[in-house]
């Protein structure tokens, strides 16, 4: 049972009601992330997610954490490239308790110099803590080898310089200008009332004000390059991709197929050839990063420094035969069972629900119904998976960046496969 409703200052509340579960999960959902920050406030968005849960005009951020523990809840935020997530999942009876704490700390957020100064510490020891881990930064390094400066290739922490400089008032102008009604979406799933929800978003949000400010939405250029970065650590690290399939691509369906074939599974080629049958990594995969209107799609991998050109050529050989022998009938069967299994599973969970019903409407200004999404999985086709193989899995196309102990040059390494 989807509803929604847009109240009259242009926010959106999305519901999905589950009359079978015990528990809701609810978000307020901003449109507004790293895809809109500039150079000089890289990392702003995520600053202010912090500084949401520490203290309103009413309550410490040691009242915040306490409320929702007393009824046995778990609050939450993440910041997404493109939008930021503020959410908790309660028992159902708690809900209203959950929509108040939440819709207090959205609008009532005092941002106190003292608690400012403590969490900027808290984010700088955050960065430090991803840039110890490799297999975060190898991903990172890709992101700026495929494209370069944009937005969307840059780290959602920001970087020490950055963070080091904001000021308070750097993290309310950013709120003024994208923490506004007509871009806030709040969406619910679990056992509640759509009408009963949407009473009490009125009663807390209802009252906010303002104007998305306008921004131009570029697209990042795709650069085929090859990076090699030295790093004194245990393992090689490896990320090689092009062009992927963004939200709004009709044959998206086709790729979670291909995917799931290529790498996103235990069955799957990459995995059964490299780790299974030859022992060179303990991870292998195939990933996807799927925004609005762009997204890359590649291989990650994990190995010793005596390994690593093996392993790439491995993952050259094996998306070479995709395209050129295809796939078969069997892996296609079993993949569109992976997924829709996925799927099914994903649903036992109110908070999966509530970011579906986000997701669906940021895209796709629609509810898409579950019994949609089999239908088209079911729908795919064995020459479907071999077309979008020929296009995806073209390696002359594809960039590559390599973290970990080797030194020399990128060139000498990849000569030859």
């Amino acid at each position: 049972m989807y509803n929604k409703t847009v109240l009259d200052n242009g926010l959106k509340v999305l519901t999905e009601e589950i009359n079978e579960f015990k528990s809701a999960s609810v978000g307020i959902w901003v449109n507004g992330g790293p895809k809109q920050e500039t150079q000089t406030d890289m990392g702003v968005s995520h600053f202010i997610e912090h500084m949401l849960f520490k203290g309103t005009k009413t309550r410490t951020a040691t009242d915040i954490a306490e409320v929702m523990d007393s009824v046995g809840g778990h609050l939450n935020a993440f910041t997404e490239k493109e939008q930021t997530c503020f959410y908790s999942k309660v028992m159902d009876i708690h809900l209203p308790l959950c929509l108040e704490v939440l819709s207090d700390m959205f609008v009532n957020s005092v941002f106190d110099p003292v608690e400012l100064e403590r969490e900027r510490g808290v984010i700088l020891e955050e960065i430090k803590m991803y840039e110890d881990t490799p297999d975060d930064v190898v991903f990172e390094e890709f992101n700026h080898t495929l494209w370069g400066e944009h937005p969307l290739a840059c780290p959602t922490l920001g970087k020490v310089e950055t963070v080091s400089g904001f000021t308070r008032d750097d993290l309310f102008r950013f709120m003024k200008d994208f923490y506004t009604p007509d871009n806030v979406v709040v969406c619910a799933a679990g056992h509640l009332k759509h009408d009963e929800v949407v009473e009490l978003v009125q009663k807390y949000l209802g009252g906010l004000t303002g104007t998305v400010k306008p921004h131009e939405d570029t697209m990042p250029e795709f650069h085929t390059r090859n990076k090699l970065r030295y790093r004194d650590c245990e393992q090689v690290y490896m990320c090689m991709g092009g062009k992927g399939l963004h939200q709004l691509d009709k044959r998206k369906y086709v790729f979670f197929v291909l995917d799931s074939i290529l790498g996103g599974s235990m069955s799957s080629r990459l995995f059964q050839e490299i780790r299974e049958k030859r022992g060179l990594v303990y991870t292998v995969s195939t990933f996807t990063n799927a925004y609005h209107n762009v997204a890359q799609f590649g291989i990650y991998a994990g190995t010793s420094k005596e390994h690593i050109r093996e392993v790439i050529r491995l993952c050259y050989e094996i998306m070479d035969s995709i395209r050129e022998k295809g796939v078969t009938e069997k892996e296609v069967t079993r993949a569109k069972e992976h997924i829709k299994g996925g799927i099914s599973l994903s649903l036992e969970s109110t908070s999966n629900r509530m970011i579906r019903l986000n997701k669906s409407e940021f895209h796709h200004k629609r509810m898409i119904p579950i019994e949609e999404v089999i239908q088209k999985i079911d729908a795919v086709t064995l020459e479907d998976v071999n077309t979008l193989a020929l296009e995806l899995l073209a390696r002359e196309k594809y960039s590559t960046t390599i973290l970990g102990p080797i030194e020399g040059e990128m060139d000498e390494l990849l000569k030859g496969l």
